[in-house]
């Protein structure tokens, strides 16, 4: 056989399978997202949370189908947002199967996309909210401020949690965290200056003595 065409035929089977390859990535994607029609951001409200919520089924079935994509397992696990917000999650606890799944979805999103600071915050809120053992709702906030120091999106939720977790009163490195957040609020962000109004006057007079 001629060698050039024993290399011209090789050429062809790998961009052949090459193709086969990029066809079935493609239907992988596009299966994915038929089952995504809008885009969930992290709620920062009970009514953004209800919006949420009511994607629940369509998001956790993309994210399903699509394994790997932590942006897709985020998605999914800020429509478990609604749990801040309502007065059954104060009863939730450990073998509640909503709390379980939430955890999982949470744990997933992370394995996937750690750099997700919006995902490390819902960790944190959930973690304070439902009492999950063995997860320190201080420490998924630092991871927040690690990973997204300066999205303004989060400052209002994060101003929540924070203002509501207890150690923060004792934790020096996250009160001057939060103390940074409240300068470019001050400073930079006025239209989140109500965001903090709100979450001043509901805090504890501890951590208002604090700021």
């Amino acid at each position: 056989m001629n060698p050039n065409t024993s290399t011209k035929t090789w050429l062809r089977v790998a961009l052949t399978l090459f193709g086969v390859f990029l066809s079935a990535q493609a239907a992988w994607i596009l299966l994915a997202e038929r089952h995504r029609l809008n885009h969930i951001r992290l709620p920062v409200d009970g009514k953004t949370a209800t919006i949420a919520l009511a994607e629940q089924d369509k998001i956790k079935q993309a994210a399903s189908l699509a394994v790997v994509r932590g942006d897709l397992w985020a998605e999914s696990a800020f429509t478990y947002g609604s749990q801040l917000w309502t007065d059954r999650a104060v009863e939730l606890d450990a073998r509640d199967q909503l709390n379980t799944e939430a955890l999982k979805t949470l744990t997933r999103a992370l394995r996937y996309s750690p750099h997700r600071g919006d995902v490390w915050l819902m960790f944190a809120a959930l973690a304070d909210k439902c009492k999950w053992s063995g997860y320190q709702p201080s420490l998924l906030l630092k991871m927040s401020y690690y990973t997204a120091p300066n999205e303004l999106a989060l400052f209002p939720l994060r101003l929540n949690v924070s203002l509501h977790a207890k150690v923060v009163i004792d934790d020096a490195e996250l009160q001057d965290m939060v103390r940074r957040d409240i300068r470019v609020i001050l400073t930079r962000a006025p239209a989140l200056k109500p965001a903090l109004v709100a979450a001043l006057q509901v805090s504890l007079a501890a951590r208002q003595s604090l700021l």
